[in-house]
């Protein structure tokens, strides 16, 4: 049985002084802490499961091999590889996301008949998929900007892989911005893919969407050229959405569910989980609370209305420095031990004044499953 590594608790280093930038778990362990470069990652989030796989010596280096054959960087410029990603489409394939701070890319693969689907754009299916991808913009009352062509992994004398693309500006709030759709087709796969862009992110947006086409554009040459792995049993980390979840708290909790999601995946190759529900260990309710309440204070500085109960009283707590104690008193699961020096006496004596009225919350769980039976009814829902 293989066991699948996620690899979005790796460090990674910023572009120029603003910004942070996924580098390869493999190449740097130095720049910005594990829990900045997951809540970059987790900014955007648009799908509710994280997973991810083993290494090969016969794929380039630093990347990340695929049941279906394709091949992806840990990073594409300031996006982080978040894992593969749980749809409801029943055709066969794969789907994968990258995240970093708004931004987000969405790759679906489709395996399909070459016989059906020649490479190229031309093709009638192509056309239709194509049309599909875009109906939820144009129903959710996106406006179409550019409609034409591109070439996915064009440089030098290579001619890249030629893709059709259509540019949607979305202008309802709280999602505001510009979505970019591409759709090609080679050796018989169909690949869709979606690159989000919020407002406020344009700059990050054009240089990330250059270096986008050319990694994607390396990842499926090298996948057509490649014979398909094989279907051994896999382990995977299914996020289970509450769908209970004030939207204003939708990024929250997923930034909290995909931190726990690729703590248990990292440690999946060493640890056999059984499958099923996953309860938390303390270090990684710790973590993932942590992500959630930095994250809440990322987005309060560009929005002063963001209301939050919860993270109000959670951002006092870590503020005063009592978030492990926080735990302990208010979330403690009967597995855990009691971590050494936790201020007990201190906390309770300062709850008393500033969680008078507190309770305690959690949306969302983490399941443990086999890549072939799904655990539970995750939902196939974007959570925006």
């Amino acid at each position: 049985m293989r066991h699948r590594r996620c690899n979005a608790l790796r460090p990674g280093r910023g572009r120029g002084s603003g910004q942070g930038k996924g580098v390869s778990p493999l190449r740097h362990r130095s720049g910005r802490s594990w829990a900045a470069a997951l809540l970059a990652a987790a900014a955007v989030a648009f799908g509710p499961s994280a997973r991810a796989t083993d290494s090969r010596s016969a794929e380039p280096p630093n990347a990340v091999p695929r049941p279906a054959g394709l091949a992806l960087p840990p990073s594409i410029g300031v996006l982080d590889y978040m894992g593969e990603r749980s749809r409801a489409d029943s055709r066969p394939g794969e789907s994968y996301s990258y995240r970093a701070a708004g931004l987000g890319l969405d790759i679906d693969v489709y395996d399909l008949d070459s016989a059906r689907l020649p490479d190229g754009i031309a093709s009638a299916l192509l056309g239709r998929e194509y049309a599909r991808m875009q109906q939820p913009l144009r129903g959710g009352g996106a406006r179409l900007i550019r409609d034409g062509t591109v070439s996915l992994g064009a440089g030098g004398s290579r001619p890249g892989i030629p893709a059709r693309e259509a540019v949607f500006a979305r202008r309802g709030a709280p999602d505001r911005g510009t979505s970019y759709l591409w759709i090609a087709a080679r050796g018989g796969r169909l690949y869709e893919m979606r690159f989000e862009v919020r407002a406020g992110f344009e700059d990050d947006g054009a240089v990330s969407r250059s270096e986008a086409l050319a990694a994607l554009g390396e990842a499926i040459a090298r996948s057509a050229a490649a014979p398909s792995a094989g279907s051994a049993p896999q382990i995977g980390v299914e996020m289970l959405w509450d769908p209970r979840t004030p939207p204003r708290e939708r990024p929250l909790w997923t930034a909290y569910l995909y931190t726990r999601a690729a703590l248990v995946a990292a440690q999946s190759e060493d640890v056999p989980f059984a499958p099923g529900e996953h309860a938390a260990s303390f270090e990684e309710e710790l973590r993932a609370r942590l992500i959630a309440v930095n994250l809440f204070r990322q987005l309060r500085r560009r929005d002063r209305s963001l209301e939050s109960a919860y993270f109000a009283d959670l951002d006092r707590v870590e503020a005063a420095g009592f978030l492990r104690e926080y735990l302990w008193r208010y979330l403690r699961n009967p597995s855990w031990s009691e971590p050494d020096g936790l201020k007990l006496a201190e906390f309770d004596a300062w709850r008393t004044t500033h969680l008078r009225q507190h309770r305690p919350v959690t949306h969302g769980r983490i399941a443990v499953r086999l890549a072939a039976s799904p655990v539970g009814e995750g939902p196939a829902s974007r959570a925006h």
